[in-house]
Order: C-alpha cells, then structure tokens, then sequence
C-alpha cells in the first residue's frame, strides 16, 4: 500500500498516455488490483491526452480499473479502452 500526501499530481492510471488527477493537497492510498483512494481539497482534474479532461466534484474519490473475464484464458484482467 502506497500513500502519497501533500502533492498536486498523481498518476491514475500508467500507460503510454498516462491519466492523471490534478488538485491542491492530493491524498492517495493504493488499495491494489487498481483500486485507489483519493482525497483532496477541492476540486480535481483528471487529464489524458486521447480523450477529454474531466472534474471531480467531490473530495473524496475512489478510482478502479473494471475487471473483465478473458473467454480464452477465462482469468479475470483489466478491461481495456
């Protein structure tokens, strides 16, 4: 479990075009398999280069990556753009 306090970047989602959520005073806590927990003070940015910026509009954010069956492996993995 990682948690990064007092900063105004993190990274949501890592990849070639990375997500990011942008705010003053960002509180993240990794909670795995994609699940993080976001607090901020105020209202947060989240920026990708391939598609629009959105605005949280809450402080409290729980950020997750949809989990998919693969009907070749029929193991669950991430769900993809």
């Amino acid at each position: 479990m990682e948690i990064f306090e007092n900063k105004n970047i993190v990274v949501l989602e890592p990849s070639t075009n990375t997500h990011t959520l942008t705010s003053d005073n960002v509180k993240a806590t990794d909670l795995g398999n994609g699940i993080m927990k976001i607090k901020t003070n105020g209202k947060g940015i989240v920026t990708h280069g391939e598609h629009g910026t959105i605005a949280t509009e809450a402080p409290n954010v729980i950020k997750y990556v949809q989990q998919e069956v693969n009907p070749v492996t029929k193991k669950m993995q991430a769900a993809f753009d």
